[in-house]
């Protein structure tokens, strides 16, 4: 069984006091002080060191809980999750996907996004890096014929270019919005000609990228979400159609 994390906090004694044990345990796991798997202090516990009432812990509890910074097991404890950038956006995802996004508005802002990301990268990547972002387009290659592959590669390109452009902001900006992206994709149905432009498209943005041409590299990109969105927007009207 995992032993409970250690840790030393203030007290609490302000209004709010949830929505403050909420800031304070997550400052501590932005701090390092909690990690991945960890166990949190019982309720009771977390209650006398924030000095607050454990109906007040419970509701922070609860509230990370739906952000999925912790998971809580029903007879077993309370534990940081794992954190992963896919997780911790879900509900970012299930809140965009309630405001109904035009699809166009949602590729707008990756054009934006992706297209710094291209150039940044431009200027960053070396020789190996150039080398693996050209093996994950002879992977997309493989895998015309098998749409969800396909998208798990694609998936694993444009995190390698957030990777290389070194800005955490942007790439998290870019995988939200690709995550919420990928929604729009399953709906349109992908077919082999369609994903082979895709390819052709991530092609044109790697070659800008060897050639450390950023704005080449953003050009690529720009062109490459003008691509997503219109066969997108094809696939859609011809299943409402």
């Amino acid at each position: 069984m995992a032993r409970a994390s250690v840790i030393e906090v203030e007290p609490i004694r302000r209004e709010g006091a949830s929505n403050i044990v909420v800031d304070r345990l997550l400052g501590l796991v932005k701090a390092g002080r909690l990690s991945s798997g960890d166990r949190l202090p019982s309720e009771r516990q977390l209650a006398e060191m924030f000095g607050v009432s454990r109906p007040t812990v419970r509701e922070a509890l609860r509230g990370l809980s739906v952000l999925g910074v912790v998971e809580i097991r029903h007879g077993g404890g309370v534990f940081v999750s794992r954190l992963s950038a896919a997780d911790l956006l879900q509900p970012l995802t299930f809140f965009l996907s309630l405001e109904d996004v035009p699809v166009e508005k949602l590729y707008h802002a990756r054009r934006v996004i992706e297209g710094e990301i291209a150039a940044l990268a431009a200027g960053h990547a070396g020789d190996d890096d150039v080398a693996m972002l050209e093996a994950l387009v002879e992977k997309q290659k493989r895998a015309l014929a098998d749409a969800p592959r396909y998208r798990d590669v694609d998936t694993e390109f444009h995190r390698k270019l957030a990777e290389l452009a070194d800005n955490p902001f942007l790439a998290r900006a870019a995988q939200s919005l690709n995550i919420l992206g990928l929604q729009f994709r399953k709906i349109a149905s992908e077919t082999p000609k369609v994903l082979s432009a895709s390819v052709r498209d991530h092609l044109r943005i790697v070659d800008a990228i060897r050639a450390g041409d950023g704005e080449a590299a953003r050009r690529a990109m720009a062109d490459h979400m003008d691509c997503v969105l219109r066969t997108t927007r094809e696939a859609m009207e011809g299943i409402d159609g």
